[in-house]
Parts: structure tokens; C-alpha cells; sequence
């Protein structure tokens, strides 16, 4: 036990007497976030000046009166809101279709015979751009709702919020995108996560072909078991990265509890009760999984040149989530976001920040754990296996063949 307290102390000091660590913990992550946070930022932008544009073209066609086809004989009046000649009524498609080729509308909307039980209305455009939004849209469905709560028995099911135009039950709210909290909390807890897991491995892997390459390896081994040097490198490195979590996480809490004052007129973000602790379990777990296969990296490569080639390899899974990020922000509860946040390599990062963006099933968090758990078990037993003093020791290069001869060796 002396012997392992001795490793993690000196993993622990000689890692936080780096500059890079104090880098990577204050400055990197800042960096980073800001950039993806100024993009995303830009491209909102972007897009908004895009619809004000289009919406001033629309707003100019405004003079032009638009159509509709009621083939479910559900309009008997206009509401007397709207506009005198702003919706024109039109016995069928072709009627509709001839006023467009004549330019007397510039858009009809097509009430189909089954909207009752479909609710789903067509829109036919004589300039439809899909990335531009309809105004006129909205305005009709407004139409249709009056006119519908006029209408018995359909007063008494639109009036529950909590059913659709048709008596279907609405699919659940999904998050709100015109707040710019929505898309950066969810990022940030990927980044955090996704970074800290990466470069806490990392340091076990330079950590272990470091003392290979300046054969200290060789002087430990004289007085430490290889499994007490795999437990002490694994554990003092576990509480450097746990220390640049809490810097971390700590700064995004308390972004979150002054983001009224930091984002102006917008509401904090509140995150789910029990998010630290879940936070600590899936970043104990993931740590593990990650550390142990880039330790077992470490031990087979013999120097640091060789063994960091296959790093990419061995974080490829944890970047999956990166490269998918907008289906957590926009679909959470999607098939894709809950596979990511079930797979266990992928677990880690995509389940916190499913957690950020909705209420996840508490099933699918034990589920998760269980496989992560398990997982981690395997890959911690497989890095055991190859922290032996001959593996160590040897400059052998990493290939399959070479793998598969240091796990069947007893």
C-alpha cells in the first residue's frame, strides 16, 4: 500500500508542476467553447437577418391576396380579424392553381377532406424557398383554430393545451431554440466531458512511455509491483483530472446561476436534480474505461511517437458524440441520442449532456451506468493483464499479433 501512495503522489505532483495542465485547464476549454459558442452565434445570426430579409420580401406581397381550398367544408365565415380580401375562397385545386399562373395569389393552402383526423393541410407556393419562413403560415393556422373553436365538438378540444388541432395529443415540448443557453450548456458539459476524460488518459499514456523510453520503468520495477504502478498511475492521475473537473464544472455553475446577469434579459438555466452526482458517477467510470485502454497503449508501445498514433483510435468512440452534437440539442430523446447515451463508449459524454437538455428516464441512467460499469471492469482487467515487468521492459512495436501473445500470456 506504501508503494502505491508513493506513485500517486508523485503522478499527482509531477503532473500538476506542468504548464500544459494549467492550460488545459483555464485556457484551452475557454478557448474552445468560445469559438464554438461565437460560431453558433454567427450562424444564428445569419439565419435570423436571412428570415428578417425574406420576411420583408413576404411582408411586400403582402397586397397580393392568398388562397384556400377547403375540401373539408370547415370554413363557413373568415374571423372578422382578418383583412378584407386577404384569403380568397376557391371551389377546387384547379381554380386555385389557374389564380396562381395568373398572378392573382401568390400562394393557395389546401384543406383536405381527412384534416380532422390528420390535421396536415397543404401549402403551395409560386416562389417556395424551403429555408425561408411563412408568415402567411402561421396566419392561416390561426384561421383554422378560430374557426375550429367555433365548431362543436372541437371548441372543448382545442381548448386543452395539450391537444392538437385534430384531438391528438401533442408530442412533448421540445427544447427551446431561441434560447441561446438551449445549445450552449448542453456543448459545454460535451466539451468538459469529452476533454477531461481525453487528457487524463493522455497523461497515463505519456506517463507510461515516458519512464519506458528514459528506462526508469526498469529502477521502478526493482521495488514495485507492475500492478502497484498501474493502480498508483491510474488513481494519482484519477485526482488531477477529478481537480480539473471541479475548475470546470465549477465555472459553468456559475455561469448558469449569473445567466440572467451574463445573457441579459434571458432566465437561468437550471440544471436536473442529482446532475453532480450523476456527473461523478459517469466521469469515474468513463475515466476508468479511457485511462485503462490508453495505459494498456502505453505499456505496448515503445516510445511515446508510436504509442500516440494509436490514440485517435482509442478516443474515436468519445468523438462521435462531437461530430453529432446538434441531434442532442434538437432531438434528445432521438433514437440516435439515446443510443449514443446506452453505447458505453460513447456514454460518458452523451448522457451528460442528454441529462442538460430534458428529463432523461432514470432506466436508461442505471442502464447506461450498468454497461459503463461493466465495460470499465473489462478494460481495467485487460490493462492488468499487460502491466507485467517483461511488457514493460520490451521495445517491441504495437501490432495485433503482438497484442494477442501479451493477453494469453499467464
Amino acid at each position: 500500500m506504501r508503494n502505491i501512495l508513493l506513485v500517486i503522489k508523485h503522478e499527482i505532483i509531477t503532473t500538476l508542476q506542468k504548464l500544459s495542465f494549467w492550460i488545459m485547464t483555464f485556457i484551452f476549454p475557454g478557448l474552445v467553447l468560445g469559438l464554438s459558442v461565437g460560431m453558433q452565434l454567427i450562424g444564428t445570426q445569419a439565419i435570423e437577418a436571412a428570415e428578417e430579409a425574406a420576411s420583408d420580401v413576404e411582408q411586400a406581397a403582402t397586397g397580393v391576396p392568398i388562397g384556400y381550398v377547403d375540401e373539408a367544408d370547415l370554413i363557413d365565415s373568415l374571423p372578422a380579424w382578418v383583412p378584407p380580401g386577404f384569403l380568397e375562397s376557391y371551389p377546387n385545386v384547379e381554380a386555385a392553381k389557374a389564380a396562381i399562373e395568373a398572378g392573382d395569389i401568390h400562394q393557395y393552402y389546401l384543406i383536405p377532406k381527412d384534416f380532422i383526423q390528420t390535421g396536415n393541410y397543404l401549402m403551395v407556393d409560386r416562389d417556395f424557398q424551403p429555408f425561408r419562413s411563412s408568415g402567411n403560415a402561421e396566419i392561416f393556422e390561426e384561421v383554422l383554430y378560430d374557426v375550429l373553436t367555433e365548431k362543436d365538438p372541437y371548441g372543448p378540444i382545442l381548448s386543452d393545451p395539450t391537444q392538437n388541432i385534430n384531438g391528438y395529443p401533442q408530442a412533448p415540448a421540445g427544447p427551446d431554440t431561441d434560447d441561446p443557453m438551449t445549445f450552449v450548456v448542453p456543448m459545454a458539459t460535451m466539451f468538459i466531458f469529452f476533454f477531461i476524460i481525453t487528457t487524463s488518459g493522455g497523461f497515463l499514456l505519456n506517463s507510461v512511455t515516458r519512464e519506458k523510453e528514459n528506462r526508469t520503468a526498469e529502477t521502478l520495477l526493482v521495488s514495485l509491483e507492475p500492478k502497484q504502478l498501474m493502480v498508483g498511475k491510474v488513481v494519482g492521475l484519477g485526482f488531477v483530472a477529478l481537480l480539473q473537473m471541479t475548475v470546470w464544472m465549477g465555472g459553468m455553475l456559475y455561469a448558469l446561476n449569473h445567466a440572467t446577469e451574463i445573457f441579459g434579459s434571458l432566465q437561468a438555466f437550471s440544471l436536473p436534480k442529482g446532475f453532480l452526482l450523476w456527473a461523478l458517477a459517469f466521469f469515474v467510470l468513463g475515466y476508468f474505461v479511457y485511462a485503462s485502454i490508453l495505459g494498456a497503449i502505453g505499456v505496448l508501445a515503445p516510445n511515446a511517437r508510436e504509442g500516440g498514433q494509436f490514440t485517435f483510435i482509442a478516443i474515436l468512440p468519445l468523438m462521435i458524440p462531437l461530430w453529432f452534437n446538434y441531434s442532442f440539442t434538437e432531438t434528445p430523446d432521438g433514437p440516435l441520442s439515446i443510443f449514443l447515451s446506452l453505447f458505453p463508449l460513447t456514454a460518458p459524454t452523451s448522457m451528460m449532456t442528454r441529462l442538460t437538455t430534458g428529463n432523461v428516464p432514470i432506466w436508461q441512467i442505471l442502464i447506461s451506468l450498468i454497461g459503463l460499469a461493466i465495460t470499465a471492469y473489462f478494460f481495467v482487467s485487460l490493462s492488468a493483464r499487460l502491466f507485467r515487468a517483461d511488457t514493460l521492459l520490451s521495445s517491441e512495436s504495437i501490432s495485433l499479433k503482438r497484442f494477442r501473445k501479451e493477453i494469453r500470456k499467464r
